[in-house]
């Protein structure tokens, strides 16, 4: 044990930063666990990373030769690497990832230096850079409560996912919330980014362990020379990432390569779970945050090593069910993320698999995967490729009308494709490319709310679509639950309102809308803004209704004999009025309620499992 002497000695400037949630607010462990390899007490003289004696006297500091050369300056930074593999401990990875990034941005800068933005010795310079940046920003508090956050490219539904689960398996709070909408707007206005699909869950990430200015200081560095290392920062370094991923995985892994480009899986929408998302819809948190180790060093390589190992390693385990059941791209992904989150998912063999080497000629060894230099010279050469093609490549799939199950109830509202093309482009994807079938109709089952709930109760994803009589107007719901009797609130932030005709129009949810105008404090502390988005859905014996509203008005409302309706601009979808401005109440002709139907068997979407009993 280090004596007391020894202690004194230390300048309090070469300590470490430690780590701070400012995303959540939750604590974070600072005890550094025992013959992990990290110092216990981590500062610019002894070093975070406890590396052997061997290595330790060539490196005094976190990530000693991470900035390379030769020698024992690149043994050092291997060993650095290996370690990142192994995990950060939650204390220190506000100190080492901004330290890992730092140091692989600027491989001329001294490795003092870097560290140097790991210590105290920098707070106030990254703190005052910070405060300048958003004064310049928001120069009033007005402007920041008008901000909202930024999807970089990402595409609502998955920004809807970033904050109500996927960082916690809950609703972001709203401090953070608003510290991830100050990041996004930095990073735009003053860094100049437009188009960055990775960078709202990176920021995620990032002040998941960091204040708000070390966040920005390390996105900053990130992008540097427009440098693709980290970030694709425009359309045409995407698809070139794109592109890059399906070459490797068709040199690396050939037969998965087959399978997902037969069902669509190496297209650039069909990367999104990796390239536009760090891979938090496949992995569980805990693993999410070691690829983040070991991303804050290696960069891109990191994903397309992890990613197209994984795809291998799902694929081995699915087998033929994919090619028997999978007829998108929303089910191959939903079985790779079962097979992650299953038992014969361990992390460590994984890591192990992915970064491991085969034996070559004579005693020679390869690595599996390419080396990084590999790696950027594809990407390079494949920018050119999507300059050139881009047009013809979209980033978003194109969308097609949804299919009609024909029965004997005759099908109205929906019987055109102009609306079934404007459901499928609102619709999650894994429902995008479906049937409908009529599972309701007023006509046909009579107008009583005990028989729509008893004709719902089929189907967990619904589509109620009704008619306001005496118009053309055309107005609907979509519930991500199913439909019974439950005046407590129940839905989540998948559902959403529309307008079919005319001016078709989709109103989803959305985190913070409506906080302010024609709410006053005490309806929001009641409704408390909807933060977990579970009182979306709300019926009972007497109406069925999706979204609050003031006074106890609904987005969207039925009475018990669906004969009269109602809408109301509501908290979180933020819509105006669906029939016409100032008219609320209408008569209501029509109603319909359709589930969805798999092309590939002609089954029912919420009855069927390809992947159940397969991880047991």
């Amino acid at each position: 044990m280090q004596d007391a002497d020894d202690l004194i000695e230390i300048n309090p400037l070469d300590l470490f930063c430690s780590s701070l949630d400012t995303l959540r607010g939750t604590s974070i462990d600072q005890i550094i666990p025992p013959n992990s390899g990290w110092s216990s007490r981590p500062n610019a003289g002894s070093g975070v990373a406890g590396l052997p004696s061997t290595a330790a006297q060539t490196t005094n500091n976190l990530l000693a030769g991470i900035t390379g050369g030769s020698g024992a300056y690149r043994t050092d930074r291997d060993e650095i690497q290996r370690m990142c593999r192994r995990g950060i401990p939650p204390s220190l990875k506000c100190a080492a990832w901004i330290i890992n990034v730092v140091a692989a941005a600027n491989p001329s800068m001294s490795k003092s230096d870097c560290d140097d933005f790991g210590t105290f010795r920098k707070v106030r310079v990254i703190d005052h850079g910070w405060d300048l940046t958003l004064k310049s920003l928001f120069p009033d508090e007005s402007d920041l409560e008008r901000a909202e956050v930024i999807d970089f490219g990402v595409g609502h539904d998955h920004l809807m996912n970033i904050m109500l689960r996927d960082h916690g398996g809950r609703p972001i709070p709203d401090k953070g919330i608003q510290s991830l909408t100050k990041v996004l707007h930095a990073a735009r206005d003053s860094l100049g980014l437009e188009f960055c699909p990775l960078l709202p869950d990176v920021s995620c990430l990032l002040l998941s362990y960091m204040p708000e200015s070390y966040a920005y200081a390390t996105i900053r560095q990130m992008v540097v020379d427009d440098s693709s290392y980290f970030l694709a920062i425009s359309r045409v370094q995407h698809l070139a990432w794109c592109k890059t991923f399906s070459d490797l995985m068709k040199r690396c892994f050939p037969q998965t390569a087959a399978v997902m480009e037969q069902i669509g899986a190496l297209k650039p929408s069909g990367l999104e779970p990796i390239l536009k998302r760090f891979l938090i819809p496949l992995l569980r948190r805990k693993h999410v945050l070691r690829v983040m180790d070991i991303y804050t060093g290696e960069g891109a390589h990191a994903l397309f090593r992890i990613g197209t190992t994984l795809c291998c390693l799902a694929h081995a385990h699915l087998g033929d069910t994919i090619r028997e059941c999978c007829d998108n791209v929303a089910l191959f992904w939903e079985g790779v993320r079962r097979f992650a989150h299953s038992k014969h998912f361990r992390f460590d063999i994984f890591l192990h698999q992915a970064y491991g080497v085969q034996k070559s000629f004579r005693i020679l060894t390869r690595p599996i995967f390419p080396r990084h230099d590999f790696v950027a010279r594809l990407i390079s050469n494949n920018e050119a490729w999507a300059e050139e093609n881009q047009s013809n490549l979209p980033i978003h799939e194109d969308k097609k009308a949804l299919g009609l199950r024909e029965g004997r109830v005759p099908i109205v509202l929906a019987k055109h494709s102009p609306e079934r093309l404007c459901l499928a482009e609102w619709l999650p994807p894994s429902l995008q490319s479906t049937r409908l079938e009529l599972i309701y109709s007023s006509n046909h089952h009579g107008r009583s709310i005990e028989m729509f709930y008893r004709c719902c109760s089929s189907a967990i994803h619904t589509v109620t679509i009704m008619e306001v009589l005496g118009t053309d107007k055309v107005v609907g719901m979509y519930a991500s639950q199913t439909w019974h009797n439950n005046p407590d609130g129940y839905g989540d932030g998948g559902c959403f309102l529309f307008r079919l005709n005319p001016n078709p129009e989709c109103f989803k949810y959305k985190v913070g809308a409506s906080r302010v105008g024609s709410f006053d404090n005490e309806e929001l502390e009641n409704i408390s803004r909807l933060d977990d988005a579970g009182q979306l859905m709300i019926s009972s014996g007497t109406f069925v209704s999706m979204g609050v509203g003031e006074g106890g008005a609904s987005g969207l409302r039925l009475n018990e004999d669906l004969t009269r309706g109602s809408t109301s601009k509501s908290i979180g979808f933020d819509n105006e009025e669906l029939i016409a401005e100032g008219q609320e109440v209408f008569e209501v002709g029509l109603v319909e309620v359709y589930r969805f139907i798999r092309e590939v068997d002609n089954k029912p979407v919420d009855k069927v499992d390809p992947w159940r009993g397969m991880f047991d």
